[in-house]
């Protein structure tokens, strides 16, 4: 069920699955794609507006160490007749 235009919903994003499967040197990058098309998918919204806050939470600790789970939440409106996510970290 989508979430309704409107509405915030706290998500916790597993970016572990990420962290096993490429390089150390390519975890960071990869796992804010991943966060981007893990709420596009969880939300069902067609764009996904991340927060400068959480991208810096994913690089806090370097390339090679995002965090294994990340808190957010996620704001869902329609512009255009488009459904978008906005992204915030959750605490």
């Amino acid at each position: 069920m989508p979430i309704k235009p409107g509405d915030e919903v706290i998500f916790t994003v597993p970016i572990k699955k990420v962290k096993k499967r490429v390089p150390r040197w390519k975890r960071a990058p990869r796992a804010a794609r991943f966060v981007r098309e893990w709420i596009a998918r969880h939300a069902k919204v067609e764009e996904v507006i991340i927060d400068p806050a959480v991208n810096e939470k994913l690089w806090e600790r370097g390339t090679e160490k995002p965090p294994n789970k990340l808190r957010v939440k996620v704001k869902v409106e329609e512009q255009d007749g488009k459904r978008v996510a906005y992204v915030n970290l959750a605490d």
